[in-house]
């Protein structure tokens, strides 16, 4: 046994020496660290600035209408006011905090801002997602969804409670028909597992998933799950709702809320989307990990209606990874399919902590797009830089970089949607208008990119 000891320990140095070694280089690589910015070039008008959209942190394209959808800011400096997702709680006062829900044409440019029916509170957006109505035919109608990061009246108030959280971020339901300039306030809704939601995956209009970032809200912890992969502290709700009857009553914004942990132990946990393989596929991403998640959503065997996503496979980004889009191709066809998983990120995330407090910074973003191919690693010739994966079934997630950024045309990155050009309108190219929007950017901008 004596003699079997150093073997044992030599073999462990080994394996624990490739393990970080392994960690070190991803972090190298997805922080930028040695990353130098650069910039797409695009012709004289394929680069479009949309305006009034300050801030938009999300969005998400609702195919049956071909609309877009997002949640907005009204100023360029409130995110730097108070935005808890990046440890902002410097001014809580309610006065300023008027978000808005806006609906971006993509085929003009023009954004329209929603008049909020029924609702007068304080608005500090981010996720959304957009739903039709099932109720009504398919493309008449949807529910949005969206976060709101409140100050809580517990910390904040007359009375005030320092140990209280700052931030009662709560989601609120609206529904929308489509082509009216409103959008009703269905109800608020609460629950002490939603401690600091970032995104939403709606299954129904009583049925979503929201993912909470963080564990810890501000300070060193909160440093050092940004840092460590090992602090796998996040996790996705999933939340049931009895009925879509309005809150403020008896139980107020909680009133027949269920929730529970659907996905936990990971990195992270941030954005999410529908993916392309049906309704019951989810995408999740460990943000700063630069790992996207593709999940199902199964039902758990009994009768509480709760449900979990079990991952299927993860793919690797070289940045930081925000909210992702699933790009469905409408003029794929047996030769050619475009179709695959959009995703988009600062380009030197090294440098977010000292820019995020900043006015003026230039904060350069990439843009990706993961394709799923089929053959062999060592067939497929792919950049390791870049990322992707090989699945269990030989399946291959090839990342390719379809647009970067140095901060003079957009700041900061957290979504970005493809929509189709009509290759007739392209002399039979195969194109896309890419629309990408960051929390701090002044506007939403619109560039033309190659499929």
């Amino acid at each position: 046994m004596a003699g079997r000891t150093p073997i044992a320990i030599v073999l462990l140095a080994v394996l624990l020496g490739y393990v970080y070694n392994a960690y070190v280089q991803r972090f190298i690589l997805v922080s930028g660290i040695f990353r130098e910015p650069g910039s797409t070039e695009l012709a004289p008008g394929e680069f479009v600035v949309i305006n009034g959209t300050i801030g938009c942190e999300d969005l998400h394209l609702h195919e049956p209408s071909g609309l877009i959808f997002t949640a907005c800011e009204d100023d360029v400096a409130s995110r730097r006011k108070w935005f808890p997702p990046i440890e902002h709680f410097f001014n809580p006062s309610t006065a300023r905090m008027r978000g808005k829900l806006q609906v971006i044409d993509p085929k003009t440019f023009e954004a329209k801002v929603l008049e909020l029916e029924g609702f007068s509170g304080p608005f500090v957006t981010h996720g959304i997602d957009v739903i039709d109505d099932p109720d009504k035919p398919e493309g008449e109608a949807v529910y949005i969804f969206a976060v709101n990061h409140k100050p809580n009246p517990e910390h904040y108030g007359e009375n005030g409670n320092p140990k209280a959280p700052k931030s009662h971020s709560v989601i609120e339901l609206f529904h929308h028909v489509i082509g009216s300039d409103k959008a009703r306030h269905v109800r608020t809704i609460w629950h002490p597992l939603i401690v600091m939601p970032n995104d939403i995956f709606a299954e129904s209009p009583t049925s979503f998933f929201v993912t909470n970032d963080h564990h810890y809200a501000e300070g060193l912890l909160r440093a050092i799950e940004d840092v460590l992969p090992m602090a796998r502290w996040t996790n996705v709700i999933h939340v049931r709702l009895e009925n879509l009857g309005s809150a403020g009553g008896e139980g107020g914004d909680s009133a027949g809320v269920h929730a529970s942990v659907a996905l936990e132990k990971l990195h992270n946990l941030n954005g999410m989307g529908h993916g392309g393989g049906g309704r019951d596929e989810v995408l999740v991403t460990s943000c700063v990990s630069g790992l996207l998640h593709v999940g199902e959503i199964r039902g758990e065997d009994d009768d509480t209606g709760r449900k979990v996503i079990r991952v299927k496979e993860v793919i690797e980004f070289a940045s930081p990874i925000d909210n992702p889009s699933y790009f469905r191709d409408p003029y794929a066809n047996a030769t050619f399919d475009a179709s695959g998983i959009v995703a988009s990120g600062p380009t030197r995330a090294v440098e977010f902590l000292e820019n995020k407090g900043k006015e003026v910074v230039l904060d350069a973003n990439m843009v990706w797009k993961a394709t799923l191919k089929s053959g062999k690693r060592e067939e497929d010739g792919r950049d390791e830089s870049k990322g992707g994966t090989v699945a269990d079934d030989g399946k291959i997630w090839d990342v390719s970089l379809i647009f970067e950024d140095d901060g003079r045309r957009i700041r900061t990155s957290s979504a970005s949607v493809l929509v189709a050009i009509d290759p007739k309108e392209e002399g039979g190219r195969r194109r896309a208008s890419l629309l990408l929007t960051g929390y701090q950017a002044s506007n939403v901008i619109a560039v033309k990119v190659d499929l």
